[in-house]
């Protein structure tokens, strides 16, 4: 089987977590979520490790330097990257 990588784009507000939470609920083996990681802090309605993975800039940076990281953004001079895994 091949795999398909979907990315789900757009401002903040604009949607994206409702498509990607419908998805996700029609067909948990085909759709996965990947782990997003990013510095900016944690809004009231946000968990940890549920909509991202807030960390701190030393922790993001020494995850860079391992090489764990891809498809780097910043957003409001806040870092955004998802993980290999």
């Amino acid at each position: 089987m091949n795999n398909l990588l979907v990315v789900i784009s757009g401002p903040s507000g604009g949607g994206k977590g409702t498509i990607i939470n419908e998805l996700l609920a029609k067909d948990t083996n085909t759709y996965k979520r990947i782990s997003t990681y990013t510095t900016r802090p944690k809004r009231p309605n946000e968990r940890d490790n549920e909509q991202y993975h807030f960390i701190t800039k030393e922790e993001y940076e020494k995850l860079d330097r391992k090489g764990s990281l891809m498809a780097k953004s910043v957003v409001d001079g806040f870092l955004y990257r998802c993980s290999y895994n």
